[in-house]
């Protein structure tokens, strides 16, 4: 028996409430045979349930999309509800759930509460940024809504934190975004570089901006530190852990990918959320068993090949920290924010080694 699973799980496939012009899904999908599927059927979902439940110990299920919360709530009843009923002695589940925002209401503010979820909620700093991006079909924002949701969780107790997307519009606005999330209580953030699509286009992040809006932000970061009113930041966390000796539990900081499965509402199965392709499709959920998963995984070379292998990054100084980015952000020019990089490190390097040693044991 395995002693940890994460299951990434789209019930409503690529079906989303707003249209996003960064969306990486929606490229995504576009780029398969069948760009949408159905929402997941109970018959899907008991498949993952029952094959997952009987292969680990601990199992985290985590919800995405699209906008999971499309397969509506009752979905949800009951998937938990087959969960908690298959649920062996000693075995632990976690639940997460990664939403847009918009629509969600007292009903589902309960759930979450009720069963412990870890809601992230996709919010770019403040109504007027993220109004740029993040808009319904109709070309509306979505700001307003996702503040109402925001403001119900925090009533309702709900545990939840900040996803952002880093876009050259966010790097000249660092301090009104960083100083709005504090102001309104949000301290656990997370911050993704805009991933460009997959057959090229519009560039929504260029490296240069990139490295000022991380420095931008560790100077922020570092102060809220040393004025005792610290702020989680996903990946400034990881790296201070990195410097005291762990490993990075995000995946896209370790320099190679690790062994994931994301299935579609289809009961499809992919090694990665960023290549959910034909090419890369594992099997089915609904006839396959994680070994054939495994197997194939293994045929394809997917996690093989992520390995870094980037000219140059053997004598980087940045290598035990860098280790090349995600897979995703490279291409056959190397890792897409080696600049960046180079530049943002020897700016916060002893920094970081400060915050490590006041966060280690002696």
């Amino acid at each position: 028996m395995r002693e940890h699973l994460t299951m990434m799980i789209k019930p409503a496939s690529a079906a989303c409430n707003l249209a996003c012009d960064y969306c990486f899904y929606l490229d995504t999908a576009r780029n398969r045979s069948v760009h949408h599927h159905p929402v997941m059927s109970d018959e899907v979902a008991g498949k993952i349930i029952d094959k997952s439940m009987a292969l680990a110990r601990n199992i985290q299920f985590v919800f995405q999309g699209g906008e999971p919360s499309l397969a509506g709530l009752s979905f949800f009843e009951r998937f938990v509800s087959r969960v908690n009923e298959r649920q062996g002695e000693g075995q632990r589940i976690t639940w997460a759930f990664q939403t847009n925002g918009v629509g969600l209401d007292r009903s589902w503010a309960d759930f979450f509460k009720a069963h412990g979820f870890l809601v992230g909620i996709s919010f770019d700093g403040t109504r007027r940024l993220h109004d740029l991006h993040r808009v319904d079909r109709q070309g509306l924002g979505s700001g307003r809504s996702v503040l109402n949701t925001i403001d119900l969780f925090t009533k309702e107790g709900v545990d939840f934190n900040i996803l952002s997307v880093v876009t050259n519009d966010l790097v000249d606005n660092v301090q009104m975004l960083y100083s709005f999330l504090n102001e309104h209580g949000l301290h656990y953030q997370q911050y993704i570089p805009c991933i460009d699509p997959m057959q090229g286009g519009k560039r929504f992040l260029s490296a240069e901006g990139y490295e000022r809006f991380l420095k931008a932000m560790f100077d922020l970061w570092f102060d809220s530190f040393m004025n005792q009113t610290p702020v989680s930041n996903r990946f400034f966390d990881n790296l201070v852990g990195m410097i005291a000796g762990y490993p990075p539990e995000s995946c896209d900081m370790a320099g190679i990918c690790s062994v994931q499965y994301v299935f579609e509402a289809n009961g499809d199965v992919y090694p990665c959320d960023f290549y959910c392709t034909d090419e890369h499709r594992l099997g089915t959920i609904l006839f396959d068993e994680f070994s054939t998963l495994d197997e194939r995984r293994r045929g394809m070379r997917f996690i093989k090949e992520s390995s870094n292998t980037i000219d140059g990054c053997e004598t980087c100084p940045w290598k035990h920290l860098c280790r090349g980015g995600c897979k995703r952000y490279r291409n056959d020019d190397g890792y897409r924010f080696c600049s960046t990089m180079m530049g943002f490190f020897p700016y916060v390097i002893e920094r970081l080694h400060y915050v490590a040693k006041q966060i280690t044991p002696p």
